[in-house]
């Protein structure tokens, strides 16, 4: 009788491991693809100066682009490759997004810049995008992303920028006559573009990542 016990008590220790090896850890978090982010984490962000330090170090740069003032005055958070175009990811947690906007438009005046709305805000420089955004995965980050124009032109989608900028604005900005036109209809095709940075990833995201160790990659598609 022990024995038939023992027997039934093995054949299920031998199923539970066989199930959470196929399954892993029983609906843990995964990155890119699958939009199940909570349980990765960013461990610790870069190491950021107290607000009056950044607030000198934008004040006091003499850079000339828009790149260098924010190298100048913000850590790199991550970078993000693609086989057109790139984007450099910089962060504060001691700015909120209208300053930092305010900063940047005062020191290095951009072309055109949108409204803020959700959460985000955009900057156009001569051939650079500075996309702001309210982090929704760690509170009271700002994200600082600067695309060059080929990154936004053939990755993003012109629905991210609603709200924010008018698709004839894009449209020159980006030297087209219906790159929105075009683009959107493209991204309804393949299922989703690039809709801003997220560090954990998103559910409609595409297969680019950040190049960093901490493991960005983009945001959701919109």
């Amino acid at each position: 009788m022990l024995k038939d016990y023992a027997g039934v008590f093995i054949v299920i220790i031998i199923a539970v491991v066989i199930s959470f090896n196929s399954f892993g850890n029983f609906g843990g978090g995964s990155k890119g693809m699958s939009g199940s982010n909570a349980q990765d984490t960013y461990g610790e962000l870069p190491d950021e100066p107290p607000r009056s330090e950044v607030l000198s170090a934008i004040d006091e740069s003499e850079a000339t682009s828009i790149r260098k003032l924010l190298s100048d005055g913000f850590p790199l958070l991550d970078t993000v490759d693609a086989d057109q175009g790139s984007a450099e990811i910089f962060m504060t947690q001691e700015l909120t997004l209208p300053e930092v906007a305010e900063q940047l438009e005062n020191k290095i005046k951009p072309e055109e810049i949108s409204d803020s709305e959700d959460g985000k805000q955009v900057l156009i420089y001569q051939d650079e995008f500075v996309i702001l955004q309210e982090s929704d995965e760690e509170p009271g980050l700002i994200l600082i992303e600067l695309s060059n124009k080929e990154f936004v032109e053939k990755n993003y989608s012109p629905s991210f920028f609603q709200g924010l900028l008018a698709y004839s604005l894009l449209n020159r900005m980006l030297g087209s006559n219906n790159w929105a036109t075009q683009r959107q209809s493209r991204c309804e095709s393949t299922g989703g573009c690039y809709g801003g940075y997220a560090m954990y990833g998103g559910s409609n995201s595409n297969s680019m990542r950040g190049s960093s160790n901490r493991g960005g990659g983009p945001g959701t598609g919109k």
